[in-house]
């Protein structure tokens, strides 16, 4: 009997959480959480199927393949088409010499999809996005930044997620990202998306960048409606206009022998930044510092491909860690606590003639780690 490929429904998910155990990570989170993968999945508007946006390869009732896709409606300079993230592919050993890969990818790539991103892949899996002539991106920039006075937590966290590494080089490394002084805001700050979001923020946005819409019902799916995080929107307005920047407290957990996990220490995932000026900048991130600082945090990251905010972030301490010598190597997961580095590879197929992503002050690709599934639970 020869593979079948279809679209799965909520009837597949047992089968579905089984295989991501099995052959893609043990307990994975979306095998530990039925909300999460409905949530990502299950896109109300942005599907045209009463079925889940996920791909299966089957053969005598037996998964032989998956592919996730997570719709979303894909902006160029304030054009719109519809674009997909591609997540959890995988073969499994057994059928890894077929065309099994190429089929699953197949359901989602080309019409009526403008983008195919993959967000998060691996050295390995890039090649099959080079054969197929995709594109595949530089790792996606990291900004780090440790609050004035508060590097020895870091660097305690740094020996325990490299007991290789010695004090000096443990207390070095940390005091890199340290920040000297906090800036303050010129006035106070919003926490909520203004009327006008829709009709007049974020279409200027638009016209200027690449990537996924964020118009308000997108904002409000990824942040308000998640079910598992609570994030924090700041905005701040300049002469009319609005910077918008979206943040969440994450505590860090070490694991212990007996499987139960520690609580550490809390830093602040940085999710959105979108300033309309530098000034506008300095106010949004020194509310987001203030936050931070009144949370218990000692610091914050941030990825994003987009080249002007790059510069104002850099402008405030937020150092890229591509520009420090074992910047790599910071821990990027936190729950629990490991050494490996947070370098992201992506690739993407995407029509002819739009702009290319690469790491630049003239980049207009505003995308960051919250796209796709990158921003998830552990």
């Amino acid at each position: 009997m020869s593979v079948e490929f279809r679209y799965a429904n909520e009837g597949d998910y047992l089968a579905i959480s089984q295989f991501l155990n099995d052959y893609w990570a043990a307990g994975h989170i979306y095998t530990r959480d039925k909300a999460l993968f409905d949530w990502t999945f299950r896109r109300p508007g942005y599907w045209d199927r009463s079925d889940y946006s996920f791909a299966v390869g089957e053969e005598n009732g037996e998964l032989t393949g998956i592919l996730g896709g997570i719709p979303f409606d894909f902006n160029c300079a304030g054009d719109r088409s519809k674009g997909i993230w591609i997540v959890n592919y995988v073969i499994r050993p057994d059928h890894r010499k077929g065309s099994g890969a190429l089929k699953l990818l197949s359901m989602f790539r080309g019409a009526p999809f403008q983008a195919t991103i993959a967000f998060g892949i691996t050295e390995a899996s890039s090649v099959i996005y080079r054969v197929l002539k995709g594109e595949v991106l530089e790792r996606i920039p990291r900004y780090f930044a440790i609050l004035p006075g508060q590097a020895a937590r870091f660097a305690h966290l740094l020996s325990l997620a490299h007991p290789e590494w010695g004090p000096e080089k443990n207390g070095t490394l940390a005091s890199i990202f340290e920040m000297q002084q906090l800036p303050k805001p010129d006035g106070p700050a919003g926490n909520a998306l203004p009327e006008q979001w829709d009709s007049e923020d974020w279409p200027r946005f638009a016209t200027e960048t690449v990537g996924a819409a964020r118009d308000r019902d997108y904002l409000t799916w990824r942040y308000q409606k998640h079910p598992t995080f609570e994030h924090h929107f700041i905005v701040y307005p300049e002469n009319g206009k609005t910077g918008l920047a979206v943040w969440r407290l994450e505590t860090i957990r070490r694991a212990t022998e007996g499987g139960s996990r520690v609580d550490l220490d809390r830093i602040g995932r940085l999710l959105e930044f979108l300033p309309v000026s530098a000034a506008n900048a300095r106010n949004l991130l020194a509310e987001f510092f203030k936050q931070l600082s009144e949370a218990g945090a000692f610091g914050a990251d941030y990825y994003g491909f987009h080249g002007e905010s790059g510069e104002w972030l850099r402008e405030q301490a937020l150092r890229p860690v591509s520009t420090v010598e074992q910047g790599y190597a910071l821990p990027s997961r936190f729950q629990p606590l490991e050494g490996k580095g947070g370098g992201i590879l992506s690739a993407m197929f995407v029509s002819a003639g739009l702009p290319s992503c690469k790491i630049s002050a003239e980049c207009p690709w505003y995308w960051t780690k919250s796209d796709s599934d990158q921003d998830r639970p552990n």
